[in-house]
């Protein structure tokens, strides 16, 4: 898994072992990132689930100002990838339950111009974040 393309273009990201986290494949992140294109520039981006960062990253990569990335169990490893970019510095990253931060950014009118939002499979979490938008 690699930024496809921008700033940080070609760098390689670091995956977790096992099988908990399931990073979305290059060709389906160049198809969205495709789909959007300059839309991503100057954009305020939310990653939840963020799993390795892969989405946040690309669209920090493609120009975007800022974004916000929340995972429960890989927040040291999206700071790693975010400092092996070169992009920690446009970079938040939060470790702790999606829902109670989304509820946060709720309560203090938060807003984001961007969410990807990439769950793990067949548990309805995609749904439950939907509730927050």
């Amino acid at each position: 898994m690699r930024i496809i393309t921008g700033s940080a273009r070609g760098c390689k990201l670091k995956t977790p072992k096992g099988q908990d986290t399931r990073p979305t494949a290059d060709r389906i992140k160049e198809s969205l990132f495709n789909i959007l294109g300059t839309r991503v520039l100057d954009r305020q981006v939310l990653d939840i689930f963020a799993g390795t960062g892969n989405l946040g990253l690309e669209a920090l990569s493609r120009g975007a100002a800022e974004a916000v990335f929340i995972d429960q169990a890989t927040a040291a490893l999206i700071r790693e990838n975010a400092e092996h970019t070169h992009l920690a510095a446009q970079a938040d990253i939060l470790r702790g339950d999606v829902f109670q931060h989304l509820q946060r950014f709720l309560t203090i009118g938060r807003r984001f111009d961007l969410v990807f939002c990439d769950p793990p499979y067949h548990k309805g979490l995609w749904e439950r974040a939907l509730q927050f938008f």
